[in-house]
């Protein structure tokens, strides 16, 4: 899923170019996780250090997309969570490509890696399914774990 209001949003045909980004894992009532990225494809993506990853943070989008209030963001058909929390309180990650290994690497807070949720990434970002890792990084760990 993209947002709607991201000036790097590309209408697709076809299959989905490999990108970089961001995503969070919004809870369910029912249990499980909903996700919300905004994408980069990989050509289009910054340099940082030996790797490339998407030129947009997440406290910057959430707070784009907490602008468009709940009702904006259900015109959207997107989650209404940003206009209620802040974005470090929802379990998040990042996708970044390293071009010199040809691989990605998945960043995401432990409670979406899950196999079926980071089969939704994969196939969100576009990633082949041979060419990544998925990794855990405390700067991606939604707010409420932190001590």
């Amino acid at each position: 899923m993209y947002g709607k209001g991201s000036p790097h949003r590309r209408k697709e045909i076809g299959m989905t170019p490999a990108s970089v980004g961001i995503f969070w894992g919004i809870p369910l009532d029912e249990g499980g996780f909903v996700l919300l990225a905004d994408k980069s494809p990989c050509d289009q993506g910054e340099p940082y250090g030996d790797a490339i990853t998407h030129p947009i943070g997440h406290a910057e989008f959430w707070e784009d997309l907490a602008r468009l209030g709940p009702a904006g963001l259900e015109r959207h058909g997107l989650p209404t969570a940003p206009a209620w929390h802040p974005y470090e309180a929802i379990p998040r990650g990042r996708v970044v490509y390293w071009p010199k290994e040809g691989r990605f690497t998945i960043y995401a807070d432990r409670r979406l890696q899950t196999r079926s949720f980071i089969a939704r990434i994969v196939a969100e970002f576009g990633i082949p399914t041979d060419r990544y890792v998925v990794r855990f990084d405390p700067h991606y760990r939604a707010a409420r774990d932190l001590p």
